[in-house]
Formats: structure tokens, sequence, C-alpha cells
């Protein structure tokens, strides 16, 4: 008798073992319950009043924080001639990820280019995108 409860519990504890290895990988690698967002998802600037015509903002423009998703987060920026993406406000630390949810960079504007629009592209380590619009115009 103790042989045919055996035998009939074991494709049981077989199953039960396999779906206790599969996990799923936990946020990780199924993506966050909370959207994949940044914020702001833009960002303008504008030379002072009496700035030469043509010429747009240079300097600090803000930060940008990353949240959901999976990280890490890559960064791919299409004007790096025009914007330096870096760590934070007072380190200039050129960066091209952030690692953690809920982390951030920097965006500051190089060498008075004008853009309308340029974009830098985050995307999770699921290969999720979100574009961050940058504009920097003259004055008016």
């Amino acid at each position: 008798m103790k042989s045919r409860i055996l035998i009939a519990t074991l494709p049981v504890l077989v199953s039960v073992a396999l779906l206790a290895g599969c996990g799923g990988g936990g946020d990780a690698e199924a993506g966050s319950p909370t959207p994949f967002s940044i914020q702001p998802s833009s960002l303008t600037a504008t030379a002072p009043a009496g700035s030469a015509a043509g010429v747009c903002a240079a300097g600090y423009v803000g930060d940008v924080f990353v949240y959901g998703g999976s990280a890490p987060y890559r960064l791919n920026n299409t004007a790096p001639d025009a914007i330096l993406l870096h760590r934070s406000a007072t380190d200039f630390t050129p960066i091209s990820e952030v690692s953690d949810r809920g982390g951030n960079f920097s965006v500051t504007f190089t060498n008075g280019i004008c853009l309308k629009p340029a974009t830098v592209m985050v995307v999770d380590k699921l290969d999720h995108q979100i574009v961050l619009t940058l504009n920097n115009q003259p004055a008016s």
C-alpha cells in the first residue's frame, strides 16, 4: 500500500519542485509594476535676452529621474556635440547609463548650439524606450 501512495505522489512532488525552481526572476527580469517613465520628459532652455542672434544657451539645464522598467538604463544621446549627460548638477563626469530605478542624470547644453528638438533615448534592460525631448532656443 505504501508503494502505491509513493508512486501516486511522485509526479506531484516533481511538479512542485519544478514550479518552485522557476521563480520568475522578480522585478529585475520581469519589469517593474511601476510604469517605465522619466520625469521630466522634456527640458527647454532659452538664451538670455541680448544674446547674439542664432546663439543659444550653454550650461546646466536640469535633472531627469528614471522610474519603473528594469534597471540598468542606457542613455542614447542623439546630439553629443551639444548635450552633456552627467552625474549631477555638481559632478560633470559624463555618463551613458543610470544604474538604479529612481536614479537620475543631469543635462547640460554645451557650445551654445541650438536644438529644436534633440532627443535622448532612455532604454531599460528589456529594451523598452522612453524619449527625453530637449530644446535649446535663441532669445526672442
